[in-house]
């Protein structure tokens, strides 16, 4: 009878060991051992190890792909912030949230650890998930349970949105875990370190050739054309165009092509390129009719050089007003009605 109950319990204890979570001490102690990157790999080996069991803490695990193959846009766009995250959070905790905070009687806290699954190193985790699309961030709070696989009931799942997104996951976590996540950004080394060459080479070019750099510095003509260029591009729709990301052009099934599209909140890229278009034109036309026409000495020269420049603003403006009566359905005036 007493060996029976000795092998009893044997096996309890087995099975509790199974399906124990890692402690905090294991996790803090884990995640130490990753170097600058604070996050912990997950893989097929140890998922079940980490996830399972009774936990005393908050864990965040990201479920992405950097394997060509799946081409995940997201993955790799999302998945830096995301380090980012947790490497402030280690930051401004190196050991953990210190006692007073663990046992602050009205509102206790818990630690937070944070996990990453590769698909090729974690295929039998995405598919115990059910995952049909990635990526994936997934909330675990404390839990007591001992029951092997649990987890898969007890997480709830982040929702992307479009913003910046380590402060977005940084706002999530806060209100699912009523900490406060601070975000610091690594200084990009390189970058600093390309643009202080790139400074020190233009102070250098700038000292040796100061003459040609003042010149230039000085040009009229040159500032005039700069600021004439970024005029037609701004109010052509070039910032608008940038912002929403708009197509360049509009295809139909029957294979029909907008370039224009109604309505003042619409606009597609290929509309920017003609709008520029005919707007230098116009600007360029103006200026040649003011300015360089009256230098033309012969009267019969002149008289043609002016009416062929004045046909030419007469046509394109007929153009910019068919666009803006297109734009704007209720836009009473026309030229030529090119539309």
């Amino acid at each position: 009878m007493r060996s029976y109950l000795r092998l009893v319990a044997a096996l309890m204890a087995i099975l509790q060991i199974a399906v124990a979570a890692l402690t905090n001490e294991q996790l803090l102690t884990l995640t130490h051992n990753q170097g600058k990157t604070k996050v912990i790999p997950v893989n097929d080996q140890n998922f079940q190890k980490i996830l399972s069991g009774e936990r005393d803490y908050h864990l965040v695990l990201l479920l992405s792909s950097a394997v060509p193959q799946i081409n995940c846009v997201l993955c790799n766009e999302f998945h830096p912030d995301f380090n980012i995250v947790a490497n402030s959070w280690f930051q401004d905790h190196p050991n953990g949230l210190g006692e007073e905070e663990l046992n602050d009687e009205d509102s206790p806290k818990k630690n937070v650890y944070f996990l990453h699954s590769e698909f090729a190193e974690s295929r039998q985790l995405f598919q115990l998930l059910q995952l049909n699309n990635i990526p994936k961030v997934y909330h675990f709070p404390p839990s007591s349970s001992i029951k092997a696989n649990d987890y898969i009931k007890e997480f709830d799942e982040y929702q992307f949105y479009q913003g910046v997104h380590r402060e977005l996951l940084a706002s999530y976590l806060k209100s699912v875990t009523g900490l406060q996540f601070n975000i610091y950004i690594p200084p990009d080394y390189s970058r600093i370190a390309i643009n202080a060459v790139f400074a020190f080479t233009f102070a250098l070019l700038i000292r040796r050739y100061r003459k040609e750099a003042y010149n230039i510095a000085t040009s009229r003509p040159l500032w005039s054309s700069i600021i004439l260029v970024g005029v037609l591009l701004l109010i052509s729709g070039y910032m608008f165009v940038q912002i929403r990301g708009v197509p360049y052009v509009r295809e139909h099934a029957n294979g029909r092509v907008d370039y224009f599209v109604p309505g003042q909140q619409n606009q597609l890229g290929v509309e920017t390129q003609i709008l520029s278009f005919v707007y230098g034109i116009l600007s360029a036309s103006s200026i040649i009719l003011i300015k360089h026409i009256p230098k033309i000495k012969s009267p019969q020269v002149q008289l043609i050089a002016v009416v062929i420049i004045s046909l030419l603003i007469f046509i394109f403006y007929s153009l910019l007003l068919s666009v803006f009566g297109l734009k704007g359905m209720g836009y009473p005036f026309r030229l030529l009605n090119f539309f």
